[in-house]
């Protein structure tokens, strides 16, 4: 399924290539920039709140791999964004942002339960967590001028979520006898994720645009609630026709409850920061 993702998104980098076969040339902007494509890249420096169970439902088992696994909540990572505008009204996005960790080497300081095993408290564990989030959005400029539009946005994504715990170390068995414990875990969970929300651009100067979104969603899926809370606001400044800078702020939280009784990966999963990036017009 990742592979199949990202063969997509490569597919969709290349329409932006592609030029004129694919769309027809839009009116002349008013300040001069290029309008139909549009490709940001850049540097994200990530606070991440992982709390994750594998085996139980929500208040059972959660895993905080942040202050219980001492991954590191700052991560700088890269991501991403494209965009096609298709008509005057309406425009499509496809982002993609990964996030990986790795901690070795930690003392456990509490007992927890991960996948049916107990993790006992001084165990010393080496725990992963990794993260990729691909989306797609469709956004219709309800109204829209020269300097500003404003209008609704649907988007639907995929979301890949591995995490694992490897701990070994000598615990008080039965009697005051010493045990050596070796444990290992780990889970994969691949799950749709959609939202729908609204978006405004606004260009206050020629050179200089404003933009933010906000979209959200909550479902009731099998024997689970899921919901998904992604909102962003930020500027890009275009010193060159062609070539600028952005910078914004991008918070995302996605959740995932299930049964008690189920024995899927599940938690909650917020990642937020400011990204620098550059921004390429076509």
């Amino acid at each position: 399924m990742r592979t199949a993702a990202s063969v997509a998104f490569l597919a969709f980098i290349a329409c932006l290539s592609a030029g004129p076969a694919l769309a027809q040339s839009p009116d002349e902007t008013w300040n001069g920039l290029p309008d139909r494509f549009q490709i940001d890249s850049g540097y994200f420096r990530l606070n991440a709140d992982t709390v994750l169970r594998f085996e139980g439902g929500p208040g059972v088992g959660d895993i905080d791999f942040e202050q219980d696994l001492a991954l590191d909540e700052k991560v700088d990572t890269f991501w991403v964004d494209g965009s096609w505008r298709l008509g005057r009204r309406h425009q499509v996005k496809l982002s993609f942002t990964r996030l990986q960790r790795e901690r070795d080497q930690h003392t456990l300081q509490r007992e927890f339960v991960w996948g049916g095993q107990t993790f006992n408290a001084g165990l010393t564990a080496n725990s992963t967590s990794d993260i990729d989030v691909l989306g797609g959005y469709y956004r219709f400029a309800a109204y829209r001028s020269d300097r500003f539009e404003i209008g609704p946005t649907v988007g639907i994504g995929y979301l890949w979520v591995t995490a694992g715990i490897e701990a070994t170390g000598t615990v008080t068995g039965p009697g005051g006898v010493p045990i050596t414990r070796t444990l290992e875990q780990s889970a994969t969970k691949g799950s749709i994720t959609g939202a729908i929300g609204g978006y405004v651009t606004a260009w206050p100067a020629k050179r200089l645009v404003l933009r933010s979104d906000f979209l959200y969603i909550k479902v009731n899926p099998e024997n689970a609630e899921a919901s998904v809370t992604d909102w962003r606001v930020g500027g890009n400044f275009y010193f060159l026709r062609n070539v600028g800078l952005g910078a914004q702020y991008k918070y995302n939280e996605y959740r995932y409850d299930r049964d008690i009784l189920s024995s899927e990966l599940g938690g909650t999963i917020e990642l937020d920061g400011f990204q620098l990036f550059l921004s390429f017009l076509f």
